[in-house]
């Protein structure tokens, strides 16, 4: 894979014919709203690093056509889950994560919930479909373990997510920095063991 990636290009579904044939603007049916396909919005290298394609940041006008996409699907729609089937979902994401847990842990796994950035409409979106009152604090106190909420601290937030959800790759690698090592502080680390010994 490393010989032949930089040399050759690779498929990618966003360009295929059919794609970009089902993105054209047919005649809207009558009683049926065709919301937009998302967007190529990312790169993908041989390590299985992603980042954020430069032209989502760069092309306002590609920018403006991502963000129109995320913004059909956050107004509140008759398609909407209902509330029971809200709370139906997030009870079995939440059972499905405990089992997961205990699974990982009669293995010795250590395991940390990250709860990633978003802005904007985007957020004010997973605010309402999910709230964090409910949802994360219901994962946090099911899986009782650990957990960083990226508004919880200073250096996790303030990030530009040009598109509400995904960081620019500079912004992406600056935040696996400040988020290593506030793992390394509070959670694994030599100095995070260090105070848990002290706690004793």
């Amino acid at each position: 894979m490393r010989f032949i990636e930089p040399y050759f290009a690779f498929y990618d579904g966003d360009y295929a014919l059919r794609t970009v044939l089902a993105r054209q603007n047919w005649p809207a049916r009558p009683g049926r709203h065709w919301f937009m396909d998302v967007r190529k919005l990312s790169l993908h290298e041989v390590d299985r690093n992603a980042y954020l394609w430069s032209k989502v940041d760069s092309d306002p006008q590609y920018l403006a056509l991502v963000r129109s996409i995320w913004l059909e699907e956050f107004p509140p729609s008759p398609e909407d889950p209902t509330p029971q089937e809200l709370l139906k979902t997030e009870k079995e994401q939440i059972e499905r994560a405990v089992k997961a847990l205990r699974q990982l842990r009669a293995h010795g796994v250590q395991v940390l919930f990250v709860r990633l950035p978003s802005d904007g409409p985007y957020l004010a979106y997973e605010e309402r479909m999910y709230p964090r009152a409910r949802a994360w604090d219901g994962l946090m106190a099911a899986t009782h373990a650990p957990g960083i909420y990226f508004s919880d601290y200073p250096q996790l937030r303030g990030y530009y997510l040009p598109e509400w959800s995904h960081m620019t790759r500079s912004g992406a690698e600056r935040f696996t920095v400040a988020l290593y090592g506030l793992i390394q502080r509070d959670f694994w680390g030599p100095s995070a063991a260090a105070a848990a010994v002290a706690n004793k």
